[in-house]
């Protein structure tokens, strides 16, 4: 995994768990490793909405989203192959 990738995750990860905790240099952080203020931005955007729905969903006793078994994400797939031609 790419130093850009780690950088998000673990940023979506400190936002998800303790969101309080999220400084300037979080934001830094990504800025270091490559992220564009925009996405940024949208990092944080989508991730709070991720958040906010997963927990609208949990709280209204709505089933957890199913993936049917067997279906493979052509966009990892395409990644994955990206990536190991670097």
């Amino acid at each position: 995994m790419d130093a850009e990738t780690r950088a998000l995750l673990r940023y979506a990860s400190k936002l998800t768990e303790t969101p309080s905790l999220v400084t300037d240099d979080d934001i830094e952080l990504l800025r270091e490793s490559g992220w564009s203020e925009r996405a940024i931005w949208e990092i944080t955007a989508l991730t709070s909405f991720f958040n906010f729905s997963g927990r609208l969903e949990a709280a209204s006793g709505l089933p957890p989203d199913q993936i049917p078994e067997g279906a493979e994400s052509a966009e990892a797939r395409d990644r994955c192959e990206r990536r190991s031609k670097k």
